[in-house]
């Protein structure tokens, strides 16, 4: 597998562990009927960043090799930054106007 290849399958995982710790932490909301689709939940970002500290000093959450607790406060600001500012399901919204 090529370097580049590599960096991105890395970079997406450690997207989806910050939108898991958002999701867990009631910051993300994901639509029980459109698996996929986020939007805000009732928290701030504040409280996922405790829950990711919290969570790896524990051990409940783990660090992937070289992934720094930087990494992954940055990687839960990177997911709730793209899912915040959205109220409801799109989905659900796009199927009621419909």
């Amino acid at each position: 597998m090529g370097g580049a290849k590599r960096a991105m399958e890395e970079q997406q995982a450690r997207y989806q562990q910050g939108l898991e710790i958002c999701i867990e932490a009631g910051v993300i909301e994901e639509c029980e009927n459109h698996p996929g689709s986020y939007f805000e939940g009732s928290g701030e970002i504040e409280e996922a960043y405790r829950f990711a500290n919290a969570g790896v000093t524990s051990g409940r959450i783990g660090l992937s090799d070289g992934m720094t607790r930087r990494d992954l406060t940055d990687a839960v600001k990177e997911a709730f930054e793209d899912n915040s500012g959205i109220d409801y399901c799109p989905s659900c919204d796009r199927n009621m106007r419909d």
